[in-house]
């Protein structure tokens, strides 16, 4: 078996981009996309020239942070201070239940100038183009359509294209975080991703590729003011450098992969 291993959010914050090059260096992680839009980004970026064996890409965000286009021109997905509107914010839109809805909330034009931004933005902090583009939160019509969009401009595969032409085994997650988007510590303490990898380590051994992913990183101030997925991080970082799980990619002659094989 072929195993994609993946770390989202890198440059979200300092702990975690710690955390996820600790899941690097002394894990499995092979693949990370940036928070290119984050104050964080550039320390981010300083980690990746030592590591060509690791495929950086870019995870598209709409929904933290400061914003990498022009505010003006964005006004659905900025708030008064030019900064993207929070995923919290966005669920309690009612407008978002229906697709109709989701398309007046986040009009095709302007998600395509920020997203195209953000991807301007890591061209310009790295000297290359990223990976693979990858979503980040609430994978609506219209960032999906855009990030389509930026793939065949840019020639750089869409990981959701690559799991569907590679027929990609999925980890398949019970917990996700909350999808109220309400940070529930009492559930992110009980999250335990050994149950959802014991649940799946057949049915990802029983396809030529798979794919194992998660949230690596530590946890900060930064973090806990801008994302309602906090301490699942740590555990996800800890299941990712973990001797059990290089024993079962050991034990099972698994490969450890990245975009840049799928090309």
């Amino acid at each position: 078996m072929k195993l994609l291993t993946q770390a989202d959010d890198f440059g979200f914050t300092r702990a975690v981009t710690y955390g996820i090059i600790d899941s690097i260096d002394l894990g499995i992680v092979r693949n990370t996309g940036l928070f290119a839009n984050m104050p964080s980004a550039p320390f981010a970026v300083s980690f990746m020239k030592d590591r060509p064996h690791v495929c950086f890409g870019i995870d598209f965000n709409y929904v933290s942070g400061p914003c990498c286009a022009d505010p003006k021109l964005i006004p659905h997905l900025v708030d008064e201070n030019g900064n993207l509107i929070r995923s919290s914010v966005r669920v309690r839109d009612p407008r978002i239940q229906t697709e109709e809805g989701r398309r007046e909330m986040l009009p095709l034009d302007e998600m395509y100038i920020e997203l195209k931004a953000q991807y301007d933005r890591f061209v310009e902090l790295t000297g290359q183009k990223p990976g693979y583009l990858h979503v980040h939160s609430l994978p609506v019509e219209p960032y999906i359509e855009t990030i389509r969009h930026i793939s065949k401009e840019t020639g750089v595969i869409f990981s959701q294209d690559a799991i569907d032409q590679y027929d990609i085994a999925m980890w398949l997650k019970d917990h996700q975080g909350s999808m109220a988007k309400v940070a529930d510590m009492s559930a992110m303490m009980q999250y335990d991703p050994w149950v959802d990898i014991n649940r799946n380590k057949e049915y990802m051994l029983s396809h030529e590729y798979a794919m194992l992913g998660g949230h690596a990183g530590y946890v900060d101030a930064d973090l806990m003011k801008l994302s309602s997925l906090s301490l699942e991080r740590f555990k996800d970082a800890e299941m990712l450098m973990s001797d059990e799980i290089k024993q079962w990619i050991k034990e099972n002659d698994i490969e450890l992969i990245t975009y840049n094989d799928l090309k």
